[in-house]
């Protein structure tokens, strides 16, 4: 008699380059995720201790590259080694919530022409604790394509359990399009398939800052290139057969949230000192999008966001040490 071979249930892939101190705790998070959980550990090419770290940690697929892919390389190369029908991500400076890949399993298992599922963000700081912030999915399960084609869904990858499948239908991301990989693959996804939504926190992310060196932090680079790519985006079959005007308005709404993030952005660097990156993101809603950067509410809300940091930043200094 010849045994089945054993097949996870998910398979949750972190790609690492140069940060080996933040493993230990990230695939512990993962391991606690879910059951029958496939942990694929894509060493991007690191050059410092890594891979004796990687190859140290028990229960993990570690897959070494001997030349730097990016994070959409590394990605693609979990993929393509993984074994379990559904995909997952997790950023080596991230954290997974105990059993949330469990339920976001279940919940994809249980709408089968769907895609992907997606849930809420914890924010943490630099240190990875939790702030008391949150970022929840702000629209119902269903079609998401427009609303992810306009920058109106909040998902990240560290949130999403994507049915590996789609993949073949899909394609894999994007290399070319790093810092933007993940927002390009999930309007493909959403092109075709529906998306389940979660009004509950799965991750917790550890939110960029303009000295962290985490790929976000350069924001006004970022979403550039994302003001750009949504041009080619907007070529789909799908947008293509829809109305020249709802085209035009979705490119309308995507550059202004574009440049309303910006705004929003320099708000909260300029009372931390961080004037080189406020000054680029201020630099880069204007020329992106000058007329709706211009917007009474969007200037409105900056000016809002200024004054909060301000306020709290004084607050900050003035407590005793």
């Amino acid at each position: 008699m010849v045994r089945a071979s054993y097949m996870p249930k998910v398979t949750i892939i972190i790609p690492t380059y140069n940060r080996p101190h933040l493993l230990g705790r990230t695939v512990e998070s993962a391991r606690a995720a879910g059951d029958d959980v496939e942990i694929i550990l894509v060493d991007d090419a690191s050059v410092d201790g890594t891979r004796r770290v990687c190859e140290e940690l028990e229960g993990v697929r570690h897959i070494r590259l001997e030349r730097n892919q990016g994070v959409a390389g590394a990605r693609n190369v979990g993929i393509v080694a993984s074994s379990a029908p559904y995909i997952a991500f997790l950023d080596d400076d991230d954290l997974r919530l105990p059993g949330s890949l469990d339920l976001q399993v279940e919940a994809l298992a249980a709408e089968p022409e769907a895609g992907f599922v997606c849930g809420g963000m914890l924010m943490a700081g630099q240190d990875r604790n939790p702030t008391g912030e949150a970022i929840m999915p702000n629209h119902p399960s269903g079609d998401l394509f427009w609303e992810l084609l306009e920058l109106d869904f909040p998902v990240m990858p560290i949130s999403v359990v994507m049915r590996k499948d789609c993949f073949f239908r899909v394609g894999l991301l994007d290399r070319r399009l790093g810092g933007i990989d993940d927002w390009d693959i999930f309007v493909r996804f959403a092109e075709l398939f529906p998306v389940v939504v979660m009004n509950e926190p799965v991750s917790i992310y550890r939110k960029p800052t303009p000295f962290s060196a985490q790929g976000s932090s350069a924001r006004a680079r970022q979403l550039a290139r994302a003001a750009r790519h949504q041009l080619k985006l907007l070529r789909l079959p799908r947008a293509l057969s829809a109305p020249r005007a709802r085209r035009r308005e979705a490119r309308r709404r995507a550059l202004n949230r574009i440049s309303d993030v910006l705004l929003r952005q320099a708000a909260t660097q300029l009372p931390e000192g961080a004037f080189q990156s406020a000054g680029a993101n201020l630099f880069a809603a204007f020329r992106l999008n000058p007329f709706g950067a211009a917007r009474p509410e969007a200037l409105g809300k900056a000016c809002r966001k200024l004054f909060s940091r301000r306020d709290e930043e004084g607050e900050r200094r003035a407590r005793p040490a």
